[in-house]
């Protein structure tokens, strides 16, 4: 406090960059309450107490970016951050990503660190933004905007999301199964029917009905999480019906990991004996023996849309489009069969 700033002039050439960019940067620091302009004199720094330093420092932007996501482990959640990270890296922007392992207290706590971080946004994958949103906007003044939150693979949040049609993914896989011939199409899920696993059903359940497939509560076998682990339990599950399926789709890759496990511990051939077909495409289902057929989850793109998003959101700037829905594709393989 105290000090002088340099002139205009000498720091622009010190700097070599235009004066008028100097001169922006001084009248914003004084329309901050930072410095003193005096004509004749020049510009002096002024003395702060916390209080207003702690004030500006939450006005300003931060150049930083919270992502709070359920898992590490999971393949599906890379090509993700892979297309938020391209989009940040444009405008120097830093990531902290914060991994729940599916605890929602623990996202609770990522969000208020991030928040008191000063975080500029935070993007939130495959969990229930309304929470974050409702807690933050009851807990602002009304001269303090609001944190930017994204929401990610969450088709019920309101406000600003990115999601792909999950409905779609759930029918297109069950259908090219049931179009193979089978009728007895068994689905491994998860047992509880979360915003992003619901539609999965609706797809399934919709394609059973419109392609003559046998409609039967025994065929669904629900297991705790989506890692190969799971996706065993669930094909063991299902192989010890009396009527087992001839046909598997699964939610997720990993779960068809773990599928692809039990059937072998079966002496049972894909897609011989049983055909398999999931969702999400990652990177090894090209590569499994035999290669796995998959809905295709546009997971890089979600990621750059979500950032996209989020920078408007923080600039300021009008969105057209609150809500994107994505499309899925389906990557058809080896594991359902021969077809045409």
């Amino acid at each position: 406090p105290g000090d002088w700033l340099p002139a205009l002039r000498r720091l622009a050439a010190h700097l070599q960059i235009s004066i008028n960019t100097v001169r922006s940067a001084y009248q914003k620091l004084e329309a901050d309450g930072l410095v003193e302009t005096r004509h004749g004199a020049g510009t002096r720094v002024l003395a702060q107490d916390a209080a207003s330093l702690s004030a500006i420092a939450a006005a300003a932007r931060s150049h930083t970016v919270g992502i709070i996501l359920p898992s590490f482990a999971n393949p599906f959640y890379h090509p993700l951050l892979d297309g938020v990270e391209e989009v940040a890296r444009e405008d120097g922007t830093m990531l902290f990503v914060c991994n729940t392992r599916d605890d929602p207290d623990q996202a609770w706590r990522y969000f208020a660190q991030l928040s008191a971080k000063h975080v500029d946004g935070i993007i939130v994958v495959s969990q229930d933004p309304s929470g974050f949103q409702m807690s933050h906007a009851q807990g602002q003044n009304a001269a303090t905007p609001l944190l930017p939150i994204i929401a990610v693979d969450w088709p019920t949040a309101t406000g600003c999301a990115v999601t792909m049609d999950l409905e779609d993914a759930g029918y297109q896989a069950t259908r090219h199964l049931l179009e193979h011939g089978h009728r007895r199409v068994g689905l491994i899920t998860f047992d509880r029917e979360p915003a992003n696993v619901a539609p999965v059903h609706a797809g399934y359940r919709r394609a059973v009905r419109e392609r003559g497939g046998v409609e039967d509560p025994a065929l669904i076998a629900r297991v705790p999480a989506f890692d190969m682990a799971a996706g065993r339990v669930g094909a063991e599950h299902l192989l010890a019906l009396a009527q087992p399926p001839t046909a598997i789709f699964t939610i997720a890759d990993t779960l068809a990991l773990g599928v692809l496990a039990a059937l072998k511990a079966a002496g049972l051939r894909v897609p011989a004996d049983i055909a398999l077909a999931s969702f999400n495409d990652i990177s090894t289902a090209a590569l499994l023996d035999p290669p796995l057929t998959s809905v295709v989850a546009p997971a890089y793109e979600m990621g750059v849309r979500a950032m996209r998003m989020l920078q408007a959101q923080i600039a300021g700037w009008p969105l057209n489009v609150m809500q994107v829905v994505l499309p899925v594709t389906l990557k058809v393989r080896a594991s359902c069969g021969p077809h045409g």
